[in-house]
């Protein structure tokens, strides 16, 4: 009998993306993968991977800045760990795995304390609420760097490196190497996280148009940004006449990275971690309210790799993006050099590590 493999996740990419990729592994060596996550959280999946079983439950942080927010987040959780536990009865896993955001709190839970193979995967450089929240509940904790911060004293014994699951057609985009821009196209990718954020719709374009004309002439820009933004970006493109494609969600994204030379974008995990994967250079923007700040950790990993640059939101201006982004591409040596290097960040076979533990956990050895 096929077993089920529970996977519950966070609403945005960060989580989801690391999530679908670990689905993938499970199905390929035989289990039957159901995601547990948001509203935010389902679209993300179903536009994915359409194919498994996703289930919408209601949850939010507990740590509101108001005793309203508060009493909210937690009325959110309560009613996500009710419909957890139907989820739970009705398909009756083998293992749980979370993958961090508040959703994965009740499922995790549920998993501890009806006696299933749980496990958790942290995602970034500093370890999250819910992860730290959880931690006591599961078995076994999969982590993506070797120095983590912020892990609890008491689940250290349970770490293990395994890295960051990435999607198969990232790394294939690796191994084809990069092409550095020579006197013809450039091709700049520009995404703004699954939230979206409203500088990348504002300052980013702008920094664009101040480009020299003869770059501008060759850009051809593609270029991810709020729903409500789209109107107002695609005209700051066709005032500064550069070629530019805009839309409120990629689909494709392993395609798009493949034909970047230079990506400017957030810094969350799964971003960072397709990055590396694919061998693109970067610039990052970490996204300043992130929980614990793990998206500058997640840069600042990046820059001490030599795989790209970091500009802080609060210093990024239009002309000083301008000037960042006219020096890379006017040298493409050092496009060529920090490709290497982020390409040097790829953890290989954490899909795979992670599908084998779970397999371990179940069949009662928890310590591997």
């Amino acid at each position: 009998m096929t077993k089920t493999v529970l996977l519950a996740a966070g609403g945005t990419g960060g989580h989801v993306f690391p999530a679908v990729s670990v689905a993938e592994r499970l199905h390929e060596d035989g289990f039957r993968p159901v995601f547990v996550t948001d509203r935010r959280g389902y679209r993300i999946i179903h536009s994915s991977a359409p194919s498994f079983t996703i289930h919408r439950i209601m949850a939010a942080s507990p740590y509101g800045s108001t005793a309203s927010k508060r009493l909210a987040g937690m009325t959110q959780l309560g009613l996500g760990m009710l419909h957890s536990v139907a989820i739970m009865l009705w398909h009756r896993p083998a293992a749980v795995i979370g993958f961090g955001g508040y959703p994965s709190v009740a499922p995790v839970m549920l998993g501890h304390f009806m006696g299933r193979a749980t496990l958790l995967h942290e995602q970034n450089a500093f370890f999250g609420r819910a992860n730290r929240f959880l931690a006591r509940f599961v078995q076994t904790i999969a982590l993506s760097w070797a120095e983590t911060a912020n892990i609890p004293a008491e689940a250290v014994s349970k770490t293990a490196l395994t890295g960051m699951p990435v999607r198969e057609a990232f790394s294939k985009t690796g191994q084809q190497g990069y092409t550095p821009p020579g006197d013809g196209v450039v091709n700049l990718l520009i995404v703004g996280g699954s939230l979206g954020a409203r500088v990348f719709g504002d300052t980013v374009p702008e920094a664009i148009s101040r480009l020299p004309a003869a770059l501008k002439d060759r850009l051809r820009v593609t270029h991810q940004v709020r729903q409500e933004q789209i109107k107002e970006v695609e005209q700051c493109y066709r005032n500064a006449s550069v070629k530019a494609e805009i839309m409120p969600f990629i689909t494709d994204m392993p395609r798009r990275m493949q034909a970047a030379h230079l990506v400017i974008g957030r810094a969350g995990a799964s971003s960072v971690a397709e990055l590396a994967a694919s061998g693109r250079p970067a610039i990052l923007v970490p996204f300043p309210q992130a929980m614990d700040d793990h998206q500058t950790a997640n840069a600042e990993t990046v820059v001490e790799a030599g795989g790209g640059w970091c500009i802080p939101e609060t210093e990024m201006s239009a002309g000083s993006l301008a000037g960042r982004i006219a020096s890379l591409l006017d040298e493409p040596s050092k496009l060529s050099k920090a490709a290497r290097c982020m390409l040097n960040l790829e953890q290989h076979g954490a899909a795979e590590a992670i599908s084998q533990r779970i397999r371990t956990i179940i069949n009662g050895d928890s310590r591997s």
